[in-house]
């Protein structure tokens, strides 16, 4: 089920989980609604999977890096509870930048409420979700 779409970003509910994707050059405002409205269906629908797609995009601007750990992260946390899954899917040279700044542990985030991982493969970062375990990938 289509939850939003623009020319940069669109957000779906499929499989139990939201999948956010974007293409083409991100855009602030749609990427930032976009994840709004995600997390008002998480809320309503008790979605605890979330699956973001940034292949095509590279990785977030530091600024939209900074909105999502000082706004929606926080609002997942209040708003969700606990066991919060979020599945990243970044490009391959991304992913490989990521690695040689922080390590395999560092593409990764365990709390109780949001257990974030980040993939280069999208069928990778599916299979995790699927196994909804934190200490898996």
């Amino acid at each position: 089920m289509e939850l939003y779409k623009s020319e940069t970003c669109a957000v779906e509910f499929t499989d139990n989980r939201l999948v956010f994707l974007c293409h083409g050059k991100l855009e602030s405002q749609q990427f930032r609604e976009a994840l709004m409205k995600a997390l008002r269906f998480a809320r309503e629908h008790h979605v605890k999977q979330w699956l973001l797609d940034l292949r095509e995009i590279g990785k977030l601007s530091e600024e939209e890096e900074a909105w999502v750990q000082v706004q929606l992260f926080p609002q997942i946390m209040m708003h969700l509870g606990t066991d919060n899954h979020l599945a990243v899917v970044v490009d391959e040279r991304c992913y490989d930048d990521m690695l040689s700044e922080s390590g395999l542990l560092g593409l990764r985030s365990y709390n109780s409420f949001i257990v974030i991982n980040t993939f280069c493969q999208l069928p990778e970062a599916i299979a995790w979700l699927d196994k909804g375990q934190s200490k898996c990938a």
